[in-house]
């Protein structure tokens, strides 16, 4: 695999960060939420899911994998991980917004489907940190990870985590999260330029929630998050 480094026209060190979604998953199991939203496994759809990006991305030059460490997460990079004999690293800072669904039970459920745009946020969609420690506990390991020696690299996350990710790229407050819908098992790819102090230089957004069936690049009118909280609203009813 070619490991030579990218560079910028001004002369800084480029680093390509593609960027995943886990596949599709069900929060709401047999009949109800389920009791541990860290522990749901990948939906029949989301295994194929797997699959499908897989062989979408062969020929990508990809020499380090990374995800939460979360199920979900390592059955999406499965394929990719073994296709190019990489080990999968677990970063759990990685992992998805925590939440509790016994905490649903008080709340708006329609305000889960719209992720941080009020301040009182984590009262309003269970939550088990603020939105502002979640955003640190994600941009700080992420940080972390790009000054560290690769050229070439997949993460395999969540959709919140995506779209707190995407508000760091964009340089705009968490309260900004719901306006990066993430669809399952979607792709974005992210340049990121240091410089010769090994400082953040710049990051350009080159692609942005590329769904899995590439034939069908319309998109659902609900977000991701809204279809999650209809289905536990269903459920509550």
């Amino acid at each position: 695999m070619d490991k030579k480094p990218h560079q910028s026209l001004d002369g800084n060190l480029r680093k390509r960060f593609y960027l995943f979604r886990h596949g599709e998953v069900d929060y709401t199991g047999t009949g109800g939420v389920v009791k541990d939203p860290d522990l749901v496994n990948l939906t029949e759809n989301g295994q194929k899911q797997a699959v499908i990006i897989d062989e979408n991305t062969k020929d990508f030059l990809i020499e380090r994998i990374i995800s939460s460490g979360l199920p979900r997460t390592l059955q999406t990079a499965r394929h990719i991980a073994e296709r190019r004999n990489l080990e999968i690293e677990c970063f759990p800072s990685l992992k998805e917004y925590q939440w509790d669904p016994e905490l649903l039970v008080k709340t708006d459920i329609k305000k889960f489907g719209y992720l941080f745009e009020d301040s009182k946020a984590k009262e309003m969609i269970g939550g088990t940190e603020d939105a502002d420690e979640f955003y640190n506990r994600v941009t700080c390991k992420l940080e972390e990870l790009i000054k560290e020696d690769w050229n070439n690299m997949a993460a395999f996350l969540h959709g919140a985590v995506n779209a707190a990710i995407m508000c760091w790229v964009n340089d705009v407050d968490i309260s900004f999260a719901s306006k990066y819908d993430q669809d399952h098992a979607c792709l974005n790819i992210i340049d990121i330029d240091i410089n010769e102090n090994g400082e953040i230089a710049r990051k350009i957004l080159k692609r942005y929630n590329i769904p899995p069936y590439i034939s069908s690049i319309d998109s659902e009118i609900k977000s991701s998050w809204e279809k999650t909280a209809s289905k536990i609203a269903n459920l509550k009813q």
